[in-house]
């Protein structure tokens, strides 16, 4: 059988299309560190400026694995003005909030059908976050509800989290 020119660049435009649609793990390659992961979500921006003026990009750059809590935007916002400004305007104390947020190993917070209902890791400033399970079902660290878990990196994984944990 012999194809066209024109036929032939529609058999390739039709593999290429089908190839993109069924295979999006080929488009888009998982992030190299929580930090790009971060970077990369609209609702931690606060965070990663936060990450930033703590000096913290290195170590989030680091080979890990991390396991990273972040707090969204809208948790900052949920803070009192004041003490927003001025944890976002200290950076040892930010460095400090900040590290209570990550763990120096992965943890999976859900795994197919199961969840992390209990249990405690200790965090990257000695503090230890607790797990479990509000009257509603919903997933808790250290008190706050999780949005989003597990999200991938080469170096560890992020996960989205409703209030910002102060020591």
């Amino acid at each position: 059988m012999r194809l066209t020119r024109a036929a032939a660049c529609r058999s390739l435009a039709g593999c290429l299309i089908a190839l993109s649609l069924t295979s999006p793990v080929l488009a888009q390659p998982r992030p190299a560190t929580v930090l790009e992961l971060a970077a990369q979500q609209k609702n931690l921006t606060t965070f990663v400026a936060a990450v930033h003026t703590a000096g913290l990009d290195d170590t989030l750059k680091a080979a890990g694995p991390y396991t990273i809590y972040a707090p969204s935007d809208e948790a900052f916002a949920k803070m009192p003005a004041a003490d927003r400004t001025a944890l976002l305007g200290s950076p040892e104390r930010l460095k400090a909030v900040l590290l209570g947020h990550v763990v120096k190993d992965m943890v999976k917070m859900r795994d197919g059908d199961s969840n992390i209902t209990s249990g405690a890791v200790s965090s990257a400033a000695g503090r230890d976050l607790a797990f479990g399970i509000d009257d509603r079902d919903r997933q808790l660290v250290g008190g706050a509800h999780l949005i989003t878990a597990d999200l991938r990196a080469d170096n560890g994984s992020v996960n989205v989290i409703d209030k910002v944990l102060l020591p």
